[in-house]
């Protein structure tokens, strides 16, 4: 118990751990695996790297530091996670739709699949173009 006590004192003020320090540290895991694997020095380096400024993070006291981090780590992420997103579902709805970009503005868009000869009108620029769908 007083083990137990002595961490949470010296925690307190820390950053402490949180997604950002999480995906840092199993990276590092999984680096220094791979570099078990396949025999690079370099590999495990920066295993250890991810692992030691996971650490660093974790005990940290400038929290403002590891707030802009993990805020800049967010933004990344659902950067990716919205492209991925977007690309599954166009992917579902290519069977249903064919896309097309206008040939004034650029601006992709959206036909249903199976109706012939078309007449389309851009939203953005009112431009009209035949295409087959």
């Amino acid at each position: 118990m007083q083990f137990i006590q002595k961490m949470m004192f010296y925690m307190n003020g820390r950053y402490g751990m949180d997604e950002l320090s999480k995906v840092l540290m199993v990276v590092g895991l999984i680096t220094n695996i791979l570099s078990s694997f396949f025999g690079g020095w370099f590999l495990q380096i920066l295993g250890v790297a991810f692992i030691a400024y996971a650490v660093l993070r974790v005990l940290s006291k400038e929290k403002a530091n590891r707030y802009k981090e993990f805020t800049r780590y967010i933004k990344l992420k659902q950067k990716i996670v919205s492209t991925i997103q977007r690309l599954r579902n166009k992917q579902a709805q290519h069977k249903v739709y064919k896309y097309y970009k206008c040939g004034a503005c650029k601006q992709k868009v959206r036909v249903p699949r199976g109706r012939g000869k078309v007449r389309i009108t851009c939203p953005s620029c009112q431009n009209q173009f035949v295409k087959k769908t």
